[in-house]
C-alpha cells in the first residue's frame, strides 16, 4: 500500500512544533556522491552478478530482492509506501511482457532486501537519526538506483514510480539527468514541497473513516511521530506498526470506490520509514532542483485518487517536460484497477520516447 507522506507530516507537525530536528530536511539534493565518498563508501557494485539474479548485492553488507517480468526494454519499478514493496510483479506488467522487461525490487530496509538496522540504533537521539537518515533515507536509495543503473549496464533508464517511489525516481532524474531515458510517475505523491499544501491525503483518510477508524489513525500518527521513543523500538516492532496503516487507508479508499483493488504488499520497513521522514523534514522546496530533469515525463493520475488532481498537477508543474494523463476509473492503484488501459497508456508513451 503507497502512502503520500507529506500529510502524514503536516498533520502532526503541530505536535512535533517544538523539535527542532525535524524543521529541515536532512536529505539534501545535489549531494549523493559527495555524502558517500565522505564515509567511504562506493557506488560501484560487486562483479559477477546476473541481470535475473533473485537478489541483486548492491553493496557488501546490502542485497535488493529482485523479481523481474517480461522481455524487451528495461523497466526499474520504485514502489512506493514508504517502505510496502508489492508481492507480485503488477497486472499490467504482465501485460507488456511481450516488448518490456519489468524489473521490480524490494528497497534496502523492506520486504525481503536487507534491513541495516535490526536494533535500535546506539547513541543519542539526534546521532540515531543522522544514522538511519544515511543508510536508509532519499540518499541511500537514490545511490542504490544507481548501482541498479551499473549493475544492468544501462547507459540511460527507464524508470516507472508509483506514490512515495514517485519522488525517488524524480530526484534520481534530477541528480543524474543525461541517466534517465523517461519516467513515468503513477500517483506522485505531492511532496516537491512541504508542507504539501492541498495534498493532505490523511484529512481525506480521516473523513471517510468511522469513529473508531478516526481514533486508531489518532493514535497511529501519534506513535509514528514519537521519533525518539521510536528509534527505541527494533524493526520487527517498527515494520509491525507501520503495516497496521494499510487497513485504514483500505476503508478510507474503498468508502468511495468500493471496487478499487489494492494490491498485497511484502513486510514493511520501520527504520527505512523514519529514514525516509528526516530525509524530508518539516519543510523543504526542491522545484528548482526538479528542474534539472531532462527525460520525457509521463504523469499518470487516478480519477478516483483520494489523492486531488491538483496536488499531482503541482507534481506536472515541477518537471520541465511532464505531461498528464488521467485514468476515470482508477484510484491510487490503476495498474491493478485498470490494467488495460494502464498499460496501453504505458506503452503509447515508451514507443513514442523511443522515436
Amino acid at each position: 500500500m503507497a502512502v503520500a507522506l507529506g500529510a502524514l507530516i503536516l498533520l502532526v507537525g503541530a505536535a512535533l512544533g517544538a523539535w527542532w530536528w525535524m524543521g529541515r530536511a536532512l536529505f539534501q539534493p545535489g549531494t549523493v556522491e559527495s555524502v558517500l565518498a565522505a564515509r567511504g563508501e562506493r557506488l560501484e557494485v560487486p562483479e559477477g552478478q546476473a541481470t535475473d539474479a533473485p537478489f541483486w548485492q548492491v553493496t557488501p553488507d546490502v542485497r535488493l530482492r529482485h523479481r523481474a517480468v517480461g522481455q524487451g526494454r528495461n523497466i526499474i519499478v520504485i514502489h512506493g509506501g514508504p517502505g510496502l514493496p508489492p508481492v507480485e510483479p503488477w497486472r499490467a506488467a504482465t501485460l507488456t511482457s511481450d516488448t518490456l522487461r519489468w524489473h521490480f525490487y524490494d528497497q534496502r530496509g523492506c520486504g525481503e532486501s536487507s534491513r541495516p538496522f535490526t536494533s535500535a540504533p546506539t547513541g543519542g537521539t539526534w546521532q540515531a537519526m543522522q544514522d538511519v537518515e544515511a543508510r536508509l533515507g532519499l540518499g541511500a536509495q537514490l545511490a542504490d538506483l544507481e548501482r541498479i543503473r551499473r549493475l544492468l549496464g544501462q547507459e540511460r533508464l527507464t524508470l516507472v514510480g508509483h506514490s512515495f517511489g514517485a519522488l525517488v525516481a524524480a530526484l534520481y532524474a534530477a541528480e543524474w539527468p543525461e541517466r534517465v531515458e523517461a519516467l513515468v510517475l503513477v500517483a506522485p505523491a505531492p511532496l516537491v514541497t512541504m508542507p504539501a499544501g492541498d495534498g493532505d491525503l490523511f484529512t481525506q483518510v480521516r473523513a471517510r473513516l468511522d469513529e473508531p477508524g478516526q481514533q486508531a489513525l489518532t493514535e497511529w500518527l501519534k506513535h509514528t511521530f514519537d521519533f525518539p521513543a521510536r528509534l527505541k523500538d527494533d524493526e520487527a516492532r517498527l515494520s509491525e506498526h507501520f503495516g497496521h496503516f494499510g487497513p485504514l487507508y483500505a476503508q478510507a479508499m474503498q468508502r468511495d470506490h468500493a471496487q478499487a483493488r489494492m494490491p498485497g504488499s511484502g513486510a514493511a520497513g520501520g527504520f527505512l520509514s523514519l529514514g525516509l521522514y528526516l530525509s524530508l523534514g518539516r519543510t523543504h522546496d526542491w522545484r528548482e532542483w526538479l528542474g534539472r530533469v531532462r527525460a520525457p515525463t509521463l504523469v499518470i493520475h487516478g480519477a478516483r485518487d483520494l489523492q486531488p488532481r491538483s496536488a499531482t498537477q503541482r507534481v506536472v508543474e515541477a518537471l520541465p517536460h511532464a505531461r498528464l494523463v488521467e485514468l476515470a476509473n482508477s484510484g491510487h492503484f490503476p495498474f491493478e484497477e485498470q490494467p488495460e488501459d494502464f498499460a496501453a497508456t504505458v506503452r503509447a508513451f515508451l514507443t513514442e520516447v523511443e522515436r
